[in-house]
């Protein structure tokens, strides 16, 4: 699409999918890519990113977290409310029809669902690792489970097990051709060192304004990389010469934001 290009689209349906999270999906024909992301806005506030959560039929949908005002008024759409787009922006997985690997966790369960289905229909062997705090917050089980994968559930908070913890075990004594993660830093941080050996991506998220490469927002220190245009998938070799990933991000007004005890890890 044109980088410019808005597009003024119903919403055509809300599924919720947590106590605390929903699925809305608008009318609109994209040619989508998992990985890549819209800029959405109610027109009451600036565009903000979401990842996409599938995409087919004339229909394009992102899975929504409550954690702000903006937030908030999307999960209280109905179907008829309108709202901005723009997009598909930024880069996309790069599929593989081997034995593969995909880690979520929380809110990028959903995009990386969208992913196993393009792999799945591709003749990919995939093992998909679903992790949560616990499973109130839990996504996409039902909708992995209609797929021809092997879905592992991690919930923390019940069990004690990670989506890291459950990672290591399978790369531990399994072989993969390629691994895919997306979740919070902290999770894909603690991934970097058991991905050495095996081709890797991660879909990482950064403060956008753009979502078009002006702004320099996103820029990764010291690459330069905007990760609203050369990410947000990256590949593990770009992140470990990132020296910001996993020890600080940008603010609004680009000031360095350091990453809270719980966020913060030794690679």
């Amino acid at each position: 699409p044109l980088l410019f290009e808005r597009h003024s689209v119903a919403v055509a349906a809300v599924n919720p999918e947590s106590s605390d999270a929903a699925t809305i999906t608008f009318d609109l024909e994209l040619a989508a890519l998992p990985g890549q992301f819209l800029m959405i806005s109610d027109l009451q506030t600036d565009d903000k990113p979401f990842s996409i959560s599938g995409c087919e039929n004339g229909r394009v949908s992102v899975t929504v977290r409550r954690i702000g005002p903006f937030s908030d008024r999307l999960l209280r759409a109905r179907p008829g409310d309108l709202f901005s787009i723009r997009g598909a922006y930024g880069s996309s997985f790069f599929a593989h029809s081997g034995s593969v690997l995909l880690i979520g966790g929380g809110c990028a369960v959903p995009p990386l669902t969208f992913f196993a289905e393009t792999l799945t229909a591709g003749g990919a062997s995939v093992t998909f690792v679903n992790a949560a705090r616990d499973s109130t917050t839990l996504l996409c089980r039902r909708r992995l489970a209609e797929l021809p994968l092997r879905q592992i559930v991690a919930l923390e908070a019940e069990d004690g097990t990670t989506a890291v913890d459950q990672a290591v075990r399978l790369l531990q004594t399994e072989s993969f051709d390629r691994i895919y993660a997306a979740g919070p830093e902290a999770m894909l941080v603690a991934l970097l060192p058991h991905c050495e050996t095996t081709p890797t991506q991660f879909l990482i998220e950064r403060y956008m304004k753009c979502g078009m490469g002006i702004c320099g927002s996103c820029t990764l220190d010291p690459l330069g990389l905007r990760v609203c245009v050369e990410g947000p998938v990256l590949n593990r070799e770009v992140l470990v010469a990132a020296s910001e990933f996993g020890v600080y991000r940008r603010d609004a007004t680009g000031a360095r934001v350091p990453l809270t005890n719980r966020e913060v890890c030794t690679r």
